[in-house]
């Protein structure tokens, strides 16, 4: 077998396990950016509170942001909220749940 049909042979096997790899991960591990609109909500019980972003739809995401930065997030303005990050899936107290990786976030200011 020449070096050639070698090579073509080992580039196939790799681009073959790179794409097996890339299908085989779940959706929310490829960095796909989205966004929500909806209010937030707090989840739990003291000690153990997480806060939610509650869609029009009833989807519960929880947020994954600096801790500082949520708590601020908390303390402002209530009303509707836009968030835009990456959506992941996380284990709370044994269950799944949904997750926003946080990039950014804006306030929906209604217009009157």
């Amino acid at each position: 077998m020449s070096t050639i049909h070698k090579f073509m042979i080992l580039l196939l096997l790799t681009a073959s396990l790179f794409l097996t790899a890339l299908f085989a991960m779940p959706a929310s591990d490829r960095d796909t950016v989205e966004t929500w609109e909806g209010s937030l909500r707090l989840f739990g019980n003291e000690p153990f509170t997480q806060i939610a972003l509650v869609t029009d739809t009833g989807e519960r995401w929880f947020l994954d942001m600096d801790e500082l930065e949520l708590e601020q997030l908390w303390k402002e303005e209530r009303g509707r909220i836009r968030i835009t990050g990456i959506p992941i899936l996380k284990e709370y107290a044994g269950r799944q749940e949904q997750v926003i990786r946080v990039i950014k976030y804006a306030w929906i200011v209604e217009e009157k």
